[in-house]
């Protein structure tokens, strides 16, 4: 079947993935070379060598000397969800930033000014997570998230937290992607720790217009590194 012309890499990369589903394909198992990939789906073979090589770097394959790529033994399924969110459209993921900021802000500020002891307690626990996260090395994406959903659930507010968690799916993806950029930058994990600090000793004080300030500043700066990594993903 003929794709479109339209993010042909993307959509190579979608084809790829249907052809690895639908051939049952296992560790060992060759896929086709670059000239058969590249007339079955109708393209030109750069971007079909642009997909296979987003796949090698993320070792789902491994090329070999006489053509094709070698399937790895790994999860496919869980590889291709990340792999593909190499060809996410920046725009959409940026509105989705922006949306949590607005969202963020304001329950942060609520968190401060109605969050109970006990809720304060549970972000000051995950807070805690974050910080083992990076002592032992870890992305550290899902006390990330941990996190931020605990500063919404204290904020009170039933439809905030709902709106919040409904784009936590994407967002999660968004955010393993930055951090894992931060691997081995001492530096740059460091200011994310202290962004997390600050916002939490705000909605510990009970200073809600200073937790809000702290958030939209954390989240900002999220959006903006996200924005230079994947930038940087893409012109590598």
């Amino acid at each position: 079947m003929k794709i479109e012309r339209r993010k042909v890499s993307m959509q190579v990369f979608d084809r790829i993935k249907e052809y690895i589903h639908k051939e049952k394909m296992q560790p060992g198992d060759r896929l086709p070379t670059e000239k058969q990939l590249s007339e079955m789906f109708g393209v030109s073979r750069t971007p079909v060598r642009e997909a296979l090589s987003v796949l090698e770097a993320s070792g789902l394959t491994v090329s070999k000397q006489g053509g094709g790529s070698i399937v790895q033994a790994a999860s496919l399924t869980n590889l291709i969800e990340e792999i593909q969110f190499e060809f996410v459209d920046t725009e959409e993921v940026l509105n989705l930033l922006e949306t949590r900021i607005i969202l963020e802000t304001e329950a942060a500020r609520l968190a401060a000014e109605r969050g109970t002891a006990d809720d304060k307690l549970i972000i000051k626990k995950k807070l805690e997570e974050i910080r083992s996260s990076q002592h032992d090395n870890r992305v550290g994406d899902k006390e990330d998230i941990a996190f931020h959903n605990a500063i919404a659930k204290a904020s009170h507010n039933p439809i905030l937290v709902h709106s919040v968690e409904n784009l936590t799916t994407l967002y999660e993806k968004a955010i393993r992607f930055s951090l894992k950029k931060n691997m081995g930058i001492s530096e740059k994990r460091a200011q994310v720790l202290s962004e997390h600090e600050r916002i939490y000793t705000a909605i510990r004080l009970g200073n809600g217009e200073q937790a809000g300030e702290e958030m939209y500043q954390h989240l900002s700066n999220a959006c903006k590194k996200f924005k230079h990594s994947f930038d940087q993903a893409l012109n590598s």
